[in-house]
């Protein structure tokens, strides 16, 4: 089978992301593939309005114009420091960063672009540490509308080395 459109579904923030990136990199440039490169920004009203960043929900309240705008400026550099790296990793990359629960946000787009694969990285958690930490590639397994390519640790050092 080859790709026609790729999903690299990664976190900035995560170490697996170089691994992630370079596989669906690798794969598109096998396929002749366009490559989607998205990481998830949470979405700052719905998480201090819900107490997401503090679960007890005791300073859950409304985010000022301040806040909103410091988010906005830095969902735009981090969308900007994504379209960078994804043109360096495959000239025929366009990058977004999106916005909301990881998981669906990702399917959606996936979905909207017709993908036949994503790419994306997992930690491998047991199900315990899941339950507490989250566990993102699971969500994206279950709610995937095509094929999963999971990139572990070991595998994710290996094509970045």
């Amino acid at each position: 089978m080859r790709f026609q459109n790729i999903v690299a579904a990664i976190n900035l923030d995560d170490d697996l992301a170089p691994g992630v990136l370079e596989t669906a990199a690798m794969l598109a440039r096998r396929d002749g593939a366009k490559l989607w490169v998205v990481d998830v920004w949470p979405d700052l009203p719905l998480a201090m309005a819900t107490g997401i960043a503090d679960p007890l929900g005791a300073t859950a309240m409304m985010p000022s114009e301040a806040n909103l705008e410091a988010d906005r400026i830095a969902k735009a550099e981090r969308e900007e420091q994504l379209k960078a790296i994804a043109k360096r990793a495959y000239e025929f990359a366009d990058a977004s960063v999106l916005t909301g629960e990881p998981a669906s946000e990702i399917t959606n787009f996936a979905k909207q672009k017709e993908a036949e694969l994503i790419v994306v990285g997992t930690h491998q958690k047991g199900a315990w540490r899941a339950l507490f930490d989250g566990a993102p590639s699971r969500d994206i397994v279950r709610e995937a509308p095509c094929a999963i390519f999971l990139v572990p640790k070991n595998f994710a050092d290996k094509i970045t080395s």
